[in-house]
């Protein structure tokens, strides 16, 4: 299967394993926050140079106004806009790299890392709909976060498809695929799985703008199930739900008192 192969399982390869799992796992996570810290600080000085009618002068000047203006510009209505499409593109191939460097030709090291990482994601994805973080850009017309918010849903959700679909080619392959999917940490997988596709469907403007109610409470309802459901998938990923559930009950008590 294009260099990978099902390796016999043993202690050390199981050791082995985990460890590269959770390196790049954490890497993932780390250099996500990185970014969207640097993105973060760059919007919110950008405010208050606004905010204080600060006209720039200059060539440097005109060149990062024309560049604001022009990743804030729809590439097509309703498919994002050019800064969205730059972003989703160099941040999956850059997690792509995290999900492919060193598992080769361990076929169910490739297939964990998918999930691993994509599960990384998931507290800063929720981090960046949260409440006091739309309170600090409030000034901005731009909403880098909710932006980037779309563009990391998007990307999370492909990266779970892709871990199970790799899990599925493998149960098939194993003879073993309607015997693995009735057990109780893989019904729980499948759930999730439908969860979050009905997350992405709804989660287009066309959707949005017509029907909105649903849209929050399907996105609501959705994002908050799945934590659960994947906490008995597999014990691995609990601390980045840890974190993500931290983020919505901080951001519920925070809504609570009208921040």
């Amino acid at each position: 299967m294009n260099g990978y192969e099902f390796l016999p399982k043993t202690p050390e390869l199981v050791e082995q394993r985990r460890i590269a799992l959770d390196w790049y796992a954490n890497l993932a996570q780390t250099s996500q926050l990185t970014v969207h810290l640097v993105i973060l600080i760059c919007e919110l000085v950008q405010v208050r140079k606004f905010t204080k009618k600060s006209r720039q002068r200059g060539d440097a000047a005109v060149l990062a106004r024309n560049l604001k203006f022009t990743l804030s510009t729809e590439v097509v209505k309703g498919y994002g806009t050019y800064g969205q499409w730059v972003f989703g593109i160099a941040w999956t191939a850059w997690l792509g790299f995290l999900c492919i460097t060193e598992t080769a030709p361990d076929y169910l090291h490739l297939t964990k890392r998918f999930g691993l990482v994509a599960a990384s994601q998931l507290p800063i994805h929720y981090l960046l709909a949260a409440t006091p973080l739309q309170l600090a850009l409030r000034s901005s017309s731009y909403r880098p976060n909710m932006s980037l918010h779309k563009v990391t849903g998007k990307i999370i959700i492909a990266f779970f498809a892709v871990h199970m679909s790799l899990y599925s080619i493998c149960f098939v392959q194993m003879g073993i695929f309607w015997k693995s999917v009735q057990q109780p940490n893989i019904v729980v997988a499948l759930i999730s799985a439908g969860i979050l596709f009905i997350i992405g469907s709804t989660a287009t403007q066309f959707f949005r703008r017509r029907y909105y109610s649903w849209f929050y409470m399907l996105h609501v309802i959705g994002s908050t199930l799945v934590l659960p459901l994947l906490f008995f998938h597999v014990n691995h990923i609990r601390i980045y739900l840890f974190e993500s559930a931290a983020v919505l009950i901080i951001n519920a008590v925070l809504r609570s008192r009208n921040w």
